[in-house]
């Protein structure tokens, strides 16, 4: 793992695609956060192996290059709990698209612009349930500072 300026290595983010019965009632995603990593945990039939394998492949690349960083999760251990603020400090979402918008053989597409980030994701590899439960996550991460964009000024 390659090693930041300040001697740490990038956060990590993973998927993990688990059954829905070890998630709470009504939710097919979880975050699990600590200090250098985060994991979803995404329970089966709601996201494919295929397209797992990609979001986690491409979220590396992001927080290799630190283009998004990591606050301090040791304040506040339990913080992906809370709701979110409305701070509105920056926006990531993931929405589903018609297979046609992406090229052939892709099935997730970042689109990043100064404080945004949404994933475009195939329609058959993600289902509309995980996408909102995972956008309101995002509203809470990103929204609330919790995840830090460094956009190049």
């Amino acid at each position: 793992m390659s090693m930041t300026i300040n001697g740490r290595a990038p956060v990590r983010i993973a998927f993990e695609i688990v059954p829905l019965s070890t998630l709470p009632p009504d939710k097919v995603v979880a975050l699990d956060e600590v200090d250098g990593l985060i994991t979803a945990l995404i329970g089966e039939g709601h996201i494919t192996p295929e397209l797992r394998a990609e979001l986690e492949e491409l979220h590396r690349t992001v927080t290799q290059q630190e283009r998004w960083v990591q606050t301090s999760p040791e304040l506040d251990p339990h913080r992906l709990d809370q709701p979110a603020e409305g701070l509105g400090i920056a926006h990531v979402a993931w929405e589903r698209v018609a297979a046609g918008v992406l090229p052939p053989g892709v099935l997730a597409a970042p689109v990043e612009r100064d404080r945004m980030l949404v994933w475009l994701l195939h329609e058959h590899h993600a289902s509309a349930q995980l996408c909102a439960e995972v956008s309101e996550y995002g509203r809470r991460i990103a929204g609330d500072g919790l995840w830090e964009q460094r956009w190049p000024a």
